[in-house]
């Protein structure tokens, strides 16, 4: 596998239920981005953000189940889009959520 496709070291505490130096970030880009905008410090977000383009970055933020309400309120902040836009912000989403685990 190509250096490029490989993450960074200082990254791996956040892929901890695989093999992190074995992952190619290029096939599983939205695995990356999910993880990293939900549990990344600095370092690992201006990795990410050098990395990834902006577009790429807000569509995967834009679509992903994954996101906690927290993250996903603070990025839609930070890139400066609607929260209506955001799937796990959308209050379907939110009212299944609930049901599934009401506490």
């Amino acid at each position: 596998m190509d250096e490029n496709n490989r993450l960074p070291k200082y990254t791996y505490k956040h892929f901890w239920e695989i093999d992190p130096s074995k992952l190619d970030v290029s096939q599983y880009s939205h695995y990356v981005i999910v993880r990293l905008l939900e549990y990344g410090d600095i370092p690992e977000l201006r990795w990410l953000f050098s990395r990834f383009s902006k577009n790429q970055i807000i569509e995967i933020l834009k679509s992903s189940r994954s996101f906690s309400r927290h993250r996903a309120a603070s990025w839609a902040n930070y890139f400066d889009i609607p929260q209506s836009e955001i799937r796990c912000l959308k209050k379907l989403y939110q009212n299944q959520l609930d049901a599934i685990w009401p506490y």
